[in-house]
């Protein structure tokens, strides 16, 4: 780790202690920084539209941290098309602690997560989450909204801050098969989403501009669509960052101006790029270990391997764009996403994935306390390697360095990129 952000980080576990409100101060303070760096002085090895969307995400992660009294906490996968048209912010623990790891801060909120008797065990996303809640560093929203999709610990979590803080709380039950009758109810509960979101903002939905923000949400999908096909035959030399970023313009910053011209923008440049192959392609599952300073060391801007795409950028790329009902295009959406119902589910998109991107193998990372990436690690190795799929199952965590081995992981790496370059 960079010594200044470990100096920092040392500083904010002191300074939340004694004085949370002026510990949020320093990190929005460095935040801010960090995204303006990426602005105006983005790393050139990176494509234009990817130094575009580092600033973007950044921007995004800031903005309800400076304007809690029109923020919501959401999580991941929620559609938020809704709360875009009415200009309300979302804070979600994905981004909050990916930026905490990215600024070496994250040790103080987990640790007072664990404290207040949140398991060890637990996602370490959602523990950074909780502890920057009851550690008083995180304002206070208007409401939370979360799905019930993928994640078990979205039970505990945002119920937790909802009481915490005495704010409404509206939670949205995705059934796990898709169906015509799961439709309506998942419709119909988008809908009761907009007249609590009206009810506990104060504001109104307009249409007119619900309707843009939908057709955004729609062109940015197509992009990333096309993105794909672009990406069988291009070598990028990219880091791991870049995936993480995908991932917020195909979910929580969907609909958005800048995740439909960061899409746009990356079929452009994509575009002008010869068609070549350099090195090994992966297909990586599930969050990136960005912030881990031997595994960037290994991936990051190198002609050895590049990782072509994470699933969870594409887990909903294949929702039905025809559909013109906003509230129905929303709910197809949560219900053909590839993390809802059976482990085959994924499975299959992932091995659907890697065919249309050419890889050469799969990468599963079991992020800390994700039982579902975990639980259908084995069953995915062997379904993947039986269609010619070389997979490499690699436990770490996407956020918390004290539960990475760092040597072991490398070498595990290390052995599975020779295995593929021996069979190329």
């Amino acid at each position: 780790m960079n010594k200044a952000i470990e100096i920092f980080g040392n500083h904010i576990y002191k300074l939340t202690q004694s004085k949370p409100k002026k510990a949020l101060k320093q990190l929005s303070f460095v935040y801010t920084a960090a995204g303006l760096q990426c602005k105006y002085l983005p790393s050139k090895l990176l494509l234009p539209a990817r130094q575009y969307m580092q600033w973007a995400a950044a921007d995004s992660a800031i903005k309800p941290l400076k304007n809690s009294d029109n923020s919501a906490i959401v999580n991941l996968y929620l559609p938020c098309e809704i709360l875009h048209a009415m200009g309300i912010y979302q804070m979600f623990p994905e981004a909050l602690s990916c930026y905490l790891a990215a600024a070496g801060s994250e040790k103080i909120f987990i640790e007072t997560a664990e404290n207040n008797g949140v398991p060890k065990t637990l996602c370490s996303y959602h523990k950074g989450f909780i502890g920057l809640v009851e550690s008083g560093v995180l304002p206070k929203p208007k409401f939370v909204i979360n799905t019930n999709l993928a994640c078990d610990v979205n039970h505990l979590s945002f119920r937790r801050a909802a009481e915490y803080y005495n704010i409404p709380h509206f939670m949205i039950d995705v059934p796990s098969e898709y169906n015509e009758k799961n439709l309506n109810y998942v419709e119909n509960q988008l809908h009761e989403m907009t007249v609590f979101i009206e009810k506990n903002s104060g504001f109104r939905l307009d249409e007119s501009r619900f309707n843009e923000v939908i057709d955004r949400s729609k062109n940015t999908i197509r992009n990333f669509r096309q993105m794909m096909k672009l990406r069988k035959d291009v070598f990028l030399s990219d880091e791991m960052t870049s995936h993480m970023l995908s991932v917020f313009a195909t979910h929580i910053m969907l609909g958005t101006k800048e995740a439909e011209k960061y899409s746009a923008d990356m079929i452009k440049q994509l575009s002008n790029y010869q068609k070549e192959r350099k090195g090994v392609r992966l297909l990586w599952v599930h969050t990136l270990p960005y912030w881990q300073d031997a595994l960037r060391e290994l991936i990051n801007f190198t002609d050895r391997c590049e990782i072509v795409a994470c699933d969870m950028t594409l887990d909903a790329i294949d929702v039905n764009l025809d559909e013109e009902n906003p509230y129905r295009y929303m709910a197809d959406r949560l219900l053909r996403n590839t993390v809802n119902g059976s482990r085959e589910n994924r499975i299959n998109a992932v091995l659907k994935y890697a065919k249309e991107l050419d890889a050469d193998g799969v990468v599963w990372y079991c992020h800390w306390g994700c039982k579902q990436t975990a639980g259908s690690s084995s069953a995915a190795k062997e379904m993947l390697e039986q269609n010619g799929l070389p997979t490499l199952i690699l436990d770490g965590d996407g956020c918390n360095p004290q539960n990475v081995n760092d040597g072991q992981t490398v070498t595990r790496m290390e052995a599975f990129l020779e295995l593929l370059e021996n069979r190329k």
